[in-house]
């Protein structure tokens, strides 16, 4: 059993290249505190730049004694493994091993690997050279080891899934994690690029800033739902998500991005309300006190149907050691202009829906001392879109027609606080927070509003978004190593929204006020509703894993919430004929508590077998529809309740060149936040009917020859409502598909490295999405439903690394979602793929 575990590597590159023979002899200011033996190698490995072999048995119940001072690697070294019973071996340049006395020489003797190294040790360590050796194929934000060995996904992954560190092979539930390096050798710039290829992960691709995610088919649309989502937004395990629609969703750029965690199944006992079917976690970079390293990234593209305008993208990082291995700080910008390809017949002008997107981050680190680590984060990203993103087929599959163009800009600004305190017996991490989101989205309404008869020049609508978010949350979690691992904390949040929705008649003044009276208009302006929204989530939470007979663990968690989200209404104009209307402060109120019991069976360190179930929650919200004599409006609506049931496996297979990920779930949903339709035609929140989702997950990853690497994601999907609502209007009828759940789920990619000048690489992505439902009330409008390929090919030059690339290369056209079903002419309003995009991509790496 311990000889299949071998060869687990636990790698750590950092640093300046030096020579074999007087590398372990240059010294270097040394901070490691009192941990587990394996952590603190892995942190010396960081701070002496050089990497660290080791097989996990050996090292597992052993600690370090704490160690400052400017030390050699080697005297670093010598008094890291000083009683234990181990010993290091120099495998060659920046690279040792760790073994027990009795298998050395002697210490720090140049050294190839131990005599018994398994051939999965020789690959992974073969592997780590191909990666340093010179090979930044589409390395991006300067310091990222090379994209193309790691597009295989065979590396070592290691997720934050349980609120610590832990190697994704470990991990008793179902994820993926895509990395940065990842991102870049298929060229990914957002969202749209990449989520979408992941295992039981539908993307639906809508206007800027308010595309979603859906997790396992769980969702009652295809877009964006009426209360809280089913999906959890975080950023650096900030959580971004609102109690209550959501005025926005980052796309966070990929550029120096570390890696994008996609956790799936309910996530409520460690991350809390919202991630009903699962979590989005982007991990971005964060400064690095060890080094100065620099980079950039220009993409230059072609989108059909754009009438021959270019798209561009300029990106920019650099990391600053302020107080070598203590202070340091990184800058990340980004500008991005994406040409448009819908033509507005109604305005005239073509390619109406040209996006600009421009952010930026800033992250310092400082670090005192060994124990505490101060991280500060900054974001900043700005959406504008010159008119909406929508298409109308009745004028043709690239058309719509309005009136007006209808823009549309979404900005966010985060900032957060990190603490990484060592409190001897435990880890303390405390994570503050705050976040400002404005969303300002306009809409023709000529076609539909009341008064569109009698003014002259149309009718805009307009809704400005603006939401405030604080959080903070503090938890204690053991150190590694040993029987036990637990994290236990507790979190408050709190969110202030205000919504505005205003009505406008352009040069209608005069036609408003010979009908109304004119005190009721503000000029043109002839309706406003203002909702002032406010609502707290408090919770404690922990977990607890205990492995016995060396190969179960046992894993038991939960999480006691308390929620509340209120909201009331101010109206104003023509829809308040006898002066301004308030409607008084409603509130939802919510609490319980959410389980999680988890068992894994670990025979070796290549493979684990679990069995999961876990619980979800998201915010209920108030309604404030006025009553209708006869019918019973609920005041609110609660949360759903949700249950997830799962089987699974990670194994690492022939030697490690193959990798498999598997799951199989069942889902049992009730009292699902459903929005219906009284007889007045006004629709109103509620909790009615039942659904059950279940499936299978398949992610494989094989290398079958060295330049080769086939990776596919499978996911089958079954789900539907299990109960017919007879209040709704028309009635919900059992055994319908959930929205946007597709049945069939397929991503294969195939990647091919040339060993000859240049480098080359061609990567080969295909995709299936099999439609699906847009929404329950309409389940005969089916969305999705297309194949889609990719070609890219890199180019390494040196400190250059150059890209070419077509997506969607057979220029397919597919509806995401949409809405509306008009009357009018107009038809319904289609969010649409990407068409067909060449492109060529440049980056530059400084890495000394």
């Amino acid at each position: 059993m311990k000889s299949a575990s071998v060869g687990v590597l636990l790698l750590s590159v950092v640093g300046f290249s030096f020579a074999a023979e007087s590398w372990a002899s240059i010294k270097r200011s040394t901070h490691i505190r009192a941990q587990e033996l394996g952590p603190a190698l892995e942190t010396l490995a960081r701070e002496h730049g050089f990497q660290v072999l080791y097989r996990t048995e050996i090292v597992d119940t052993l600690r370090s004694l704490s160690i400052e001072g400017e030390l050699s690697t080697d005297e670093a070294l010598r008094r890291l493994l000083n009683g234990t019973g181990l010993t290091y071996r120099v495998l060659g340049d920046k690279a040792i091993t760790i073994v027990p006395l009795i298998e050395a020489g002697p210490a720090g003797a140049t050294s190839s690997l131990p005599a018994n190294a398994t051939s999965r040790e020789r690959m992974r360590v073969s592997q780590v050279a191909f990666q340093q050796s010179g090979d930044k194929q589409a390395v991006r934000g300067g310091d990222a080891p090379a994209a193309r060995s790691t597009g295989s996904g065979l590396e070592e992954v290691v997720v934050t899934a349980t609120k610590r560190k832990e190697r994704l092979r470990d991990l008793a539930g179902a994820a993926s994690a895509t990395s940065g390096v990842q991102l870049a050798a298929i060229g990914a710039q957002s969202n749209a690029d990449y989520l979408g290829r992941l295992p039981g992960v539908v993307f639906n691709e809508g206007t800027s800033g308010q595309s979603t995610v859906t997790i396992r088919g769980i969702g009652t649309t295809a877009g964006v739902d009426q209360g809280q989502g089913p999906t959890g937004y975080f950023i650096n395990e900030v959580p971004l998500s609102e109690p209550s629609y959501a005025s926005g969703i980052p796309d966070i750029d990929t550029f120096d991005l570390d890696r994008v965690e996609v956790l799936r199944g309910p996530q409520g006992t460690l991350f809390g309300s919202s991630s009903l079917g699962g979590a989005v976690n982007y991990i971005v970079k964060i400064a690095d006190p060890t080094q100065f390293n620099a980079g950039t990234e220009t993409t230059v593209r072609s989108i059909d149907h754009s009438g021959g305008d270019l798209s561009y993208t300029a990106k920019a990082m650099f990391n600053m050691p302020l107080i070598a291995d203590k202070l340091a700080v990184r800058v990340v910008g980004s500008t991005r202009t994406d040409a448009g390809y819908i033509d507005n017949v109604g305005t005239g002008v073509d390619g109406s829906n040209d996006t600009e997107v421009n952010g930026g981050r800033a992250s310092i680190v400082f670090t005192p001392s060994a124990s505490t680590t101060l991280s500060l984060l900054s974001l900043y990203q700005e959406n504008k879109l010159e008119d909406f993103q929508t298409v109308q087929s009745t004028f043709g599959p690239y058309h719509r027609s309005t009136r007006f163009a209808v823009p549309s800009e979404y900005t966010i600004e985060l900032h957060s606080l990190r603490l990484e305190q060592d409190v001897s017996f435990a880890n303390l991490t405390v994570l503050a927070s705050t976040h400002d989101k404005d969303h300002v989205l306009d809409s023709d309404v000529s076609l539909s509003n009341s008064v569109r008869n009698f003014v002259p020049n149309g009718v805009l609508s307009r809704e400005d978004f603006t939401t405030n978010m604080r959080t903070i949350e503090a938890r204690l979690s053991s150190k590694d190593g040993g029987a036990l691992k637990w994290v236990v904390g507790a979190m408050y949040s709190d969110t202030e929204s205000r919504v505005a929705t205003l009505s406008y008649a352009p040069g209608g003044f005069d036609a408003l006020s010979a009908r109304y009276n004119p005190a009721l208009l503000e000029g043109d302006l002839f309706n406003r509703s203002y909702s002032f929204r406010n609502g707290y989530e408090k919770a404690l939470f922990g977990e607890a894993s205990l492995t016995f007979a060396e190969v179960w663990t046992l894993t038991l968690g939960g999480r006691l919430f308390d929620t509340r989200y209120a909201l009331r209404l101010e109206r104003y104009g023509i829809q308040a004929p006898n002066g301004p209307v308030f409607i008084p402060e409603r509130e939802a109120l919510g609490d319980g508590f959410v389980p999680k019991i988890s068992l894994a069976y670990r025979p070796n360190s290549d493979h684990t077998i679990y069995a999961l179930a876990s619980k979800g929650f998201r915010f209920g919200n108030p309604n404030t529809v006025a009553e209708l004599p006869g019918f019973d409006t609920p005041s609110s609506w609660d949360s759903d309740e949700l249950w997830n049931y799962e089987l699974g496996s990670h194994s690492l297979l022939m030697d490690g060149l193959l990798q498999i990920d598997a799951s199989v779930f069942y889902i049992d949903w009730k009292d699902i936040q459903v929005r219906l339709v009284r007889p007045d035609n006004f629709t109103y929140g509620t909790n009615a009917g039942t659904a059950r989702s279940r499936g299978v997950e398949l992610a494989a990853a094989i290398r079958p020859i060295d330049p080769l690497t086939f990776t596919t994601n499978v996911t089958y999907l079954d789900a539907e409502l299990t109960e017919t609502v007879m209040i709704a209007s028309p009635p919900l009828l059992d055994g319908t598909q959930l929205p946007g759940a597709s049945e069939w789920q397929i991503s294969n990619t195939l990647t091919y490295n040339f060993a000859t000048v240049l480098s080359p690489s061609v990567i080969l992505s295909h995709r299936y999405l099999s439609d699906a439902p847009e929404t329950l009330q309409q389940p005969f409008v089916r969305v999705a439903g297309y194949n889609q390929f990719d070609v890219r090919t890199n180019f390494d030059l040196g400190r250059f690394d150059l890209g070419l690339f077509v997506t969607n290369l057979t220029d397919r056209r597919a509806v995401t979602f949409g809405y509306g079903i008009f009357t009018t002419g107009t038809g319904r309003n289609e969010f649409i793929n990407r068409p067909r995009t060449f492109g060529i991509t440049l980056n530059w790496n400084f890495n000394p």
